[in-house]
């Protein structure tokens, strides 16, 4: 745009002078987007980290409960290994798994590991122990539950 007539001196100080203050706030609003952009970057990063954080610490946290429901059973089977005890012979007149009566030809075998009794029939798996380097007679439910 052209002027036809040229322009008096104090006005032509207050058009450089706006024109500057244009220039200088065009530059701000520029520096002030681009910081917004990053700004808007940083953030958009921050959710995704954080996101990947939830995820992670929910997996975490159902790791955990699996393991502490994996441990209160080892504790369970802890405290019915430290439970069990030897039965006495003179206690028991049956095999304590079919029932079978004890007698001269029906002999009473303990289970090495849980220390029941049990007739020939009930208890004739061999298997090794932490306690014995040789596989010792075990009932068929300690079989299980040592070979499984």
């Amino acid at each position: 745009m052209q002027w036809s007539n040229p322009i008096p001196a104090p006005l032509d100080w207050r058009y450089e002078n706006l024109e500057s203050k244009l220039i200088v706030g065009q530059d701000e609003r520029r520096v002030l987007l681009e910081r917004s952009l990053a700004s808007e970057n940083k953030h958009d990063k921050y959710i995704f980290e954080n996101q990947q954080l939830l995820k992670r610490n929910n997996d975490l946290e159902s790791a955990l409960q699996e393991l502490a429901r994996e441990y209160q059973g080892l504790q369970i089977q802890t405290n019915k290994h430290i439970n069990r005890r030897w039965l006495e012979d003179s206690d028991v007149f049956a095999c304590m798994k079919c029932n079978q009566q004890f007698s001269v030809t029906v002999r009473k075998h303990h289970c090495r590991n849980c220390g029941n009794i049990f007739c020939d029939q009930c208890s004739s798996k061999n298997t090794p122990l932490a306690a014995s380097k040789k596989p010792v007679r075990v009932c068929d439910q300690c079989y299980k539950e040592l070979t499984s």
